[in-house]
């Protein structure tokens, strides 16, 4: 299950950590709590550091010009078990009315690979500043077996998946 990462405002990852992204055919119209409905894309990636890999699932609300970040409520899992991981991450999106499309960015030489993922909106800084909302959280990125991503209280999670399980009956109900 992935759930929200409300600190990641935007993905500021090094192009070369990035081994695999997935990225929306087209847009789809989304609520999500704190934004009005609005079209939205949506991206799925991995990203690779030492032994452990962290799949992200990020929306970019057209609107209002953010991303929304979601994780596996475990955080980062083992290289083995990226794969399995990756495909609940894809249903994920996919559940959301979104088709998904490989990008073959990693095909892609280091310049472009570079160019590619810069250019991406959800490596942007928000354009519109919500208040008593912090500009941005970057994703620890290491070369050693340390984890990629912090670790999240069992409070928070909890929080976040009333909030997402909220969430998730909105976008039902609009259907």
């Amino acid at each position: 299950m992935f759930i929200q990462h409300k600190q990641l405002k935007y993905l500021n990852v090094p192009a070369e950590k990035v081994t695999h992204l997935h990225s929306a055919s087209s847009s789809v119209q989304l609520a999500f709590a704190e934004y009005p409905p609005q079209l939205c894309r949506a991206y799925l990636l991995q990203i690779s550091g030492g032994n452990k890999v962290l799949i992200v699932v990020a929306f970019y609300l057209t609107e209002n010009q953010c991303s929304i970040c979601f994780v596996p409520e475990f955080g980062e899992v083992s290289s083995a078990d990226a794969e399995e991981t990756y495909e609940e991450g894809y249903s994920f999106v996919e559940s959301m009315g979104f088709v998904l499309t490989e990008t073959d960015y990693h095909l892609l030489s280091v310049k472009k690979k570079q160019s590619y993922w810069t250019a991406l909106p959800i490596c942007q800084p928000p354009k519109k500043q919500e208040p008593d909302t912090p500009v941005s959280t970057e994703i620890p990125v290491q070369e050693s077996d340390a984890p990629v991503s912090a670790e999240i209280p069992v409070q928070e999670i909890e929080k976040l998946r009333s909030r997402s399980l909220k969430s998730l009956g909105r976008f039902f109900a609009s259907m």
